[in-house]
């Protein structure tokens, strides 16, 4: 809804000019309007090089650190052997996935305030926003040659 309400906002302030009548229109100017524009070389490269935003890593941080980050803390709290939170001698992270396909075989109705999921839920992603941010300063350290 709010996007059909932005389009419609958008038409209404936009200049556009009424078509003129068949009757006034040129021969050329309707071929013109029913064939294909022609793109040079140049502007395919300089608008498929507009699409990519050049200053990624400057506003969201280093891809690799997301990555690495995520799939570390993953292989963490998936191993049997680290003791975090351990639910019926099963470790975080496969707790939490059964929990979720507990919940999702339960859909219309979501989980209890009690239920273990929401203790899951903030441990899992307590430790994956530490790892990301110790990574980010670990990164961002050593790019400052601070050690």
């Amino acid at each position: 809804y709010p996007v059909v309400m932005l389009a419609a906002r958008g038409l209404s302030s936009s200049s556009l000019r009424t078509a003129r009548p068949a009757s006034v229109a040129s021969r050329s100017s309707v071929r013109s309007a029913v064939r294909p524009a022609r793109l040079s070389r140049s502007m395919v490269a300089r608008a498929s090089a507009e699409k990519f935003d050049t200053g990624y890593e400057q506003k969201f941080g280093n891809a690799w650190i997301l990555h690495g980050g995520l799939a570390m803390w993953s292989a963490v709290v998936c191993t049997p052997i680290v003791p975090l939170v351990n639910y019926q001698g099963e470790p975080l992270g496969i707790a939490f996935m059964h929990s979720i396909f507990r919940l999702m075989d339960q859909f219309p109705t979501g989980p209890k305030i009690d239920d273990p999921f929401w203790l899951q839920l903030i441990v899992w992603h307590f430790g994956l926003f530490t790892v990301l941010t110790l990574g980010t300063i670990g990164v961002q350290g050593k790019k400052q040659n601070y050690w």
